[in-house]
């Protein structure tokens, strides 16, 4: 009997509230800038190891609870850089409604694209937003002069970004002929019941899986710990969506530019690939499963979104 049901990345969250040590740890303050909990300049902690356990513990339940929060920058440009990738592989227009994608030849082209998010924004909102006044024709026009080159135009939740076609071009053909967003899910049986694993897959591609990963700085391993590279692999052959998986790539991108001064973003490949063990894998994701669920039923009484024990 189906006890529980999770995204395989909610995994990931919850092995970072196992792990994370409070000189590891960053925070966030009030103007939304990031520092690192251990200054070194003072040899002293921000947040005591109990204080950042409780951090990461709230943070995790409202991932669980699906709780609403303000969107940041490089988690929607991310979202934004996949969904231009998928749009150039597959030749379709943005599938996501919360992306607006357009190539931009002229200010023109970028006045319209901005006034296009500017209503998606006010529609959300309810009610009427001030337009930018860096978003008129005259900056519009500018600002492709300083591009030079025909650019693509992506905006993702009340951010924006611009993005160089030719640098996207290489990254859509490393993943030509690929399927994208492949949905996934498959059971596994562990002491607390049957749990059900799912998730949307970047990137699939005859045996192996990918992961398209953006982020500001990359050491190799970065994602090692992460449980997309066993629960993907695992739910695909589980699921008989296929016979076999040899190998699960994160394929990570540093992304540079988006500025004043280098307005458009380009970036550098850095791909981790694993080899996958099916059998392995399952024992792995038994054990990290069970330790989830007995943290889901040490905190039911905190667990608001009840899909996650299949009880909706």
């Amino acid at each position: 009997m189906l006890k529980y049901r999770f995204y395989a990345t909610l995994l990931d969250r919850f092995q970072t509230y196992l792990d994370t040590q409070a000189e590891d740890y960053f925070y966030q303050d009030e103007e939304g800038k990031w520092h690192k909990n251990y200054s070194e300049t003072e040899d002293t902690l921000h947040f005591s190891q109990e204080e950042v356990d409780a951090l990461l513990k709230q943070e995790l339940l409202d991932a669980i609870n699906r709780v609403p929060h303000e969107p940041s920058e490089a988690a929607s440009k991310g979202t934004a850089f996949n969904e231009v990738i998928d749009c150039i592989i597959h030749n379709r227009g943005s599938e996501n409604d919360n992306v607006i994608i357009k190539t931009i030849t002229s200010g023109t082209d970028l006045f319209n694209a901005r006034n296009r998010n500017h209503v998606r924004i006010a529609n959300k909102l309810d009610g009427i937003i001030p337009i930018i006044p860096e978003h008129d024709l005259p900056h519009c026009e500018a600002l492709c002069k300083k591009a030079i080159s025909t650019f693509i135009y992506a905006a993702c939740d009340c951010f924006e970004f611009l993005f160089d076609i030719p640098f996207c071009k290489s990254v859509a053909e490393y993943f030509k002929g690929s399927l994208s967003q492949v949905f996934t899910s498959a059971t596994i049986d562990t002491k607390f019941g049957e749990v059900e694993l799912y998730g949307y897959i970047d990137e699939l591609r005859e045996n192996k899986v990918y992961d398209l990963k953006t982020t500001s700085r990359y050491e190799f391993g970065k994602y090692a710990k992460y449980w997309q590279r066993h629960a993907y692999p695992y739910t695909l052959i589980e699921s008989g969506m296929c016979t076999e998986i040899n190998s699960f790539e994160f394929t990570a991108y540093t992304l540079k530019g988006g500025t004043s001064r280098t307005p458009l973003i380009t970036g550098v490949q850095y791909p981790e690939v694993y080899q996958y063990d099916h059998e392995q894998s399952k024992v792995l994701l038994k054990e990290i499963c069970e330790r989830f669920c007995e943290f889901l039923e040490d905190n039911r009484s905190s667990i608001t979104n009840k899909k996650i024990f299949n009880e909706e």
